[in-house]
């Protein structure tokens, strides 16, 4: 199959799978989810993203629907009826099942599980990206990956129609990420990106170029800095799941990077060759 559901159990086609109304995700958003790149029905980066995925359930305060291990077989076996070479794993788990009300529901109402397989490319080795910056409207609960996206869904809309590929949201005049990526800078020799602190998702990719800085003894800055620092950046790279490693062409319309691309490009293909080497048939 092209694209995999899976309901509590119950796994098929992603369209004909069914969701209850009185799931908390669909009147609440109550809930978290994850989302990795899947090749050779392998799932890259898992065990960094199941780790990511039982902290938002903590800090959410929501009972896991599985154990770790049958949270896997879930996965897996998701993978293994899905199709195509590549592709994006998405899971999420919600509070349960019970009606609309604020408060929690009873102890025993259990939480729910979907997941779903949909194709996906392989990310480029060396992709780029039109850029914008916003004003960041967001909570300050950024650092759980909670089911609630509706400020990242209008700004990323308005990139869209206003020709970028993504927006960077901008608080009190500091970079903090994008609407569904980390945001980083190359500038003189080395890697600066926000600190995981809770105005930014710790993304698993984010994770991984600091691993890849690390190992090749580029030194990473993690620590805030202004919007004005995107414009003297020798390179402005952006990080995701589903993307890969992405460098900037443009923000708001004016050109930015091109001058560290012997180290941006050395940093890409290292990610390109760890994803490869993962995921390898």
């Amino acid at each position: 199959m092209n694209a995999i559901g899976y309901y509590n159990g119950t796994i098929g086609a992603l369209d004909e799978i069914k969701i209850p109304l009185l799931d908390r995700a669909v009147y609440f958003g109550d809930g978290c989810y994850e989302a990795c790149f899947v090749q050779n029905k392998k799932a890259f980066e898992l065990e960094a993203h199941l780790d990511r995925f039982e902290r938002s359930m903590a800090l959410l305060k929501i009972v896991p629907p599985k154990s770790r291990e049958a949270l896997k077989t879930a996965l897996s076996d998701c993978m293994a009826a899905y199709g195509p070479d590549t592709g994006l794993l998405y899971w999420q788990c919600s509070r349960g099942t019970a009606k609309r009300q604020h408060n929690f529901p009873d102890a025993s109402v259990p939480s729910n599980l979907a997941i779903m397989i949909t194709p996906k490319p392989r990310p480029e080795a060396h992709g780029t990206v039109r850029l914008m910056t916003a004003k960041d409207i967001r909570f300050t609960m950024c650092n759980v990956k909670t089911l609630n996206l509706l400020p990242n869904v209008l700004i990323n809309q308005q990139a869209t129609e206003q020709g970028y590929d993504e927006a960077i949201f901008v608080r009190d005049g500091i970079v903090t990420e994008c609407t569904h990526s980390n945001v980083h800078l190359l500038k003189d020799g080395a890697l600066w990106t926000h600190p995981t602190d809770r105005y930014i998702l710790p993304g698993i990719t984010r994770m991984g170029l600091i691993g890849i800085c690390n190992a090749l003894g580029v030194p990473v800055r993690e620590e805030p800095f202004p919007k004005e620092a995107l414009f003297t950046a020798d390179e402005v790279l952006i990080s995701a799941s589903g993307a890969g490693v992405r460098s900037a062409t443009e923000i708001d319309g004016a050109p930015v990077g091109g001058k560290a691309t012997a180290l941006l490009h050395l940093l890409q293909d290292e990610y390109d060759r760890k994803l490869t080497e993962e995921t390898r048939a």
